[in-house]
């Protein structure tokens, strides 16, 4: 028995697949893994579920009690600064706009007494809607 050669081959064009909520995931997980690496101090992690991004932001603090509108207003400008960096990296590396519209009754935080020397782990943590 003989094999038969091939008399030609086709080339199935593929299309690019469209950019959607599942690849903007990718690259914001990305975004927060290089972000870990390069400066670990910056403790601020993002998780997703469907359309909501949830950054989260932890710190050590000693007499909390007495600091907490300092501890928040930090808090605030770590998350801003997050926010920022997550929408220039995102533009640089897709060439889409990320806009991310925070959802102000899933804010919170908590704060667990870790030693008898007043000292706090202040976790804060913030939603957004991703959209792009």
């Amino acid at each position: 028995m003989k094999k038969e050669q091939a008399q030609s081959f086709e080339v199935a064009p593929y299309s690019d697949t469209e950019f959607g909520i599942t690849e903007a995931h990718k690259v914001l997980l990305q975004i927060f893994k290089d972000l870990e690496r390069d400066s670990p101090a910056h403790a601020v992690w993002g998780d997703m579920v469907g359309d909501q991004l949830r950054i989260r932001h932890q710190t050590v603090v000693v007499n909390l009690p007495m600091k907490q509108n300092q501890v928040e207003e930090e808090c605030d400008q770590v998350f801003k600064s997050t926010v920022s960096h997550l929408k220039k990296e995102f533009k640089d590396r897709t060439g889409k706009a990320l806009k991310l519209a925070e959802d102000k009754e899933l804010r919170g935080h908590t704060a667990q007494k870790v030693s008898l020397n007043q000292r706090y782990y202040y976790t804060a943590w913030r939603s957004y809607a991703v959209s792009f």
